[in-house]
């Protein structure tokens, strides 16, 4: 069981620094709650999932968050040290996430799920 365990904590480690120096590589920029502030927040996003489907979220000024497309859902958000959290009325049946963001050297914003996979890919935003 410990052999198993500290395996699984390589295969973690060794994913995330991976994905760290993906990230490093492509010129992306890590992004943190100030820009998502400035950037994000009252806007609708026009965002592509991991599985290609594309999706439109409005990620509201009054820390309501709606999303149609791939997902439909709404809910909460709010911001968090490290970027911005959600809690949807149906997916994760509630349960709150937070996501770590980077902006490519192109301007779309990945938003990264806590075990570093990326959620969704911001493509394009614009005003409300």
């Amino acid at each position: 069981m410990r052999f198993t365990l500290v395996a699984a904590a390589c295969v973690l480690a060794a994913g995330l620094a991976a994905a760290t120096v993906a990230r490093a590589e492509d010129g992306a920029v890590k992004v943190g709650p100030d820009e998502v502030e400035r950037a994000l927040v009252g806007k609708v996003w026009e965002v592509e999932l991991p599985n290609g489907a594309p999706a439109t979220e409005w990620f509201n000024a009054d820390g309501t968050v709606r999303i149609t497309g791939g997902l439909n859902d709404k809910g909460y958000w709010r911001l968090w040290e490290q970027g911005y959290c959600t809690t949807w009325f149906r997916m994760r049946n509630g349960a709150e996430r937070c996501f770590t963001l980077d902006r490519t050297a192109d301007g779309k914003y990945r938003v990264y799920k806590p075990d570093g996979d990326i959620s969704m890919t911001i493509l394009t935003t614009k005003d409300q």
